[in-house]
């Protein structure tokens, strides 16, 4: 499984947000709201023998506007969501992936994302991906 491959899909999945910009890398600054893939956490090979799947951990950072605004807030509590058209969860675990054999969204935290000196609230949503170990 190529990590590259997989945040590249990561990220056009999410695009099917409506109004959300989003970056498959880490990017130098972000104009919320938007998504930003990081790099993998961890990489663990051989989950089954023979080279059957591996098992990434990635974050995704959600970065919905100013910590002291009310709408940053709501805008959280939908990405947030379990279900719906603007849930991360629904849109990252349905989507069709060419590069890994699944993705669940495993849970997510509130955070504070600053750019530029600005506090933005942000939410880190902690991703599972399994695919093949070898190509």
């Amino acid at each position: 499984m190529n990590t590259a491959d997989v945040a590249e899909e990561l990220a056009a999945v999410l695009s099917t947000v409506t109004g959300l910009r989003v970056h498959a890398w880490p990017v130098g600054s972000v104009v919320p709201p938007a998504a930003v893939v990081g790099p993998p956490v961890s990489v663990v090979f051989d989950e089954t023998y023979g080279r059957g799947v591996d098992v990434v951990e990635v974050q995704v950072v959600a970065v919905v506007g100013k910590v002291t605004e009310r709408a940053a807030r709501d805008l959280l509590a939908e990405y947030g969501s379990g279900s719906g058209d603007t849930s991360f969860k629904q849109a990252l675990e349905s989507g069709s992936y060419a590069s890994c054999d699944s993705v669940s969204v495993k849970r997510w935290e509130s955070d504070v994302y600053t750019a530029g000196g600005v506090d933005y609230g942000a939410a880190v949503f902690d991703l599972e991906i399994r695919g093949p170990g070898s190509a």
